[in-house]
């Protein structure tokens, strides 16, 4: 990834830097985070054309699935991207096929849903870093 946007994004004019902004657009509102959701509301449309950009322009797909486009095996999915559930399994295992596949370098925290004792977190502190992660872990109200 990181060859793809030294060789690809690097000299973009304005215009192509407005349409990579919308297609970073869409890949955050994929989280649907309630502290986005105005934003996200209000921005619908270049999300959207973001969306199509992503897949058409921009050729994500060439490596990452995103919807019924592209394949699961090359990249992370970018469905549902920093959402909780993508979070949460990303966390629990990223060499699934959906995330890293063989290439994973990154720890497995909880890998077979079958046996917890392979498991180094339970569901429980899986979800609770997947909420401090995406923000919305609970905080005490100070007005109290």
């Amino acid at each position: 990834m990181a060859g793809f946007v030294k060789e690809r994004l690097s000299d973009l004019d304005e215009e192509e830097k407005q349409s990579l902004e919308k297609v970073i657009m869409a890949v955050s509102a994929e989280a649907q985070l309630p502290s986005q959701r105005e934003m996200d509301a209000r921005d619908a449309k270049a999300i959207e054309e973001g969306r199509k950009l992503l897949v058409e322009d921009f050729s994500c797909t060439d490596c990452h699935k995103f919807h019924d486009k592209g394949q699961l095996g090359d990249a992370p999915n970018l469905t549902g991207y920093g959402s909780k559930a993508w979070v949460a399994g990303i966390l629990s295992n990223p060499a699934e096929k959906r995330f890293y596949g063989k290439r994973n370098l990154m720890p497995c925290y909880a890998p077979s849903a079958s046996n917890s004792a392979e498991n180094t977190l339970n569901p429980l502190q899986i979800e609770f870093l997947t909420d401090w992660l995406r923000g919305e872990w609970y905080e005490e109200d100070k007005d109290e």
